[in-house]
C-alpha cells in the first residue's frame, strides 16, 4: 500500500468514526421526534374520541367534555410546540450526518482507488 493510500485509509477510518457519532446523534433526535409526534396523535385521537360522543349528554356532562377538550388542546399547542423546537436541531444533525456518512464513502472509493493504482504500478514494474 502506497502513502497515499494509507493516508486515504487513516483518514477513512477517523471519518468513519465521526459518521458514527453523528449518526447516533441522528438517531436520538430521531426519537425524540417520533415519539413527539406520536405524543401529538394521541392527544389528537383524545380531542376526536371527545367530539365523537356517541349520544346526547347533561349540561354537566357538556361542561365536563368541554373542560376536557380545552386541558387536550392546550397539551396539544404544547405537544406541537416542543415538536417545532426539535425540528431545527433535528433537520441540522440529519444534515451533519448525511454529508460525514459521504465524506466516509468518497474516502473509501480514493482510497480503493489509490490501491488499485499502485498495483497497476506494481505490475507494470514486474512486466518486461
Amino acid at each position: 500500500m502506497t502513502g497515499r493510500a494509507a493516508a486515504l485509509a487513516q483518514l477513512e477510518r477517523l471519518a468513519r468514526l465521526k459518521s458514527d457519532l453523528e449518526m447516533r446523534r441522528f438517531s436520538a433526535y430521531r426519537a425524540h421526534v417520533t415519539a413527539a409526534e406520536e405524543r401529538i396523535a394521541a392527544i389528537r385521537d383524545d380531542l376526536q374520541a371527545i367530539h365523537a360522543a356517541p349520544a346526547a349528554f347533561s349540561v354537566a356532562e357538556a361542561r365536563l367534555a368541554n373542560a376536557l377538550a380545552g386541558e387536550r388542546t392546550r397539551a396539544l399547542l404544547r405537544a406541537e410546540a416542543d415538536l417545532r423546537q426539535m425540528l431545527p436541531g433535528f433537520e441540522a444533525a440529519r444534515a451533519l450526518a448525511k454529508r460525514e456518512f459521504g465524506r466516509v464513502e468518497v474516502l473509501k472509493t480514493l482510497g480503493q482507488d489509490a490501491a488499485k493504482a499502485a498495483r497497476d504500478r506494481a505490475e507494470r514494474k514486474l512486466r518486461p
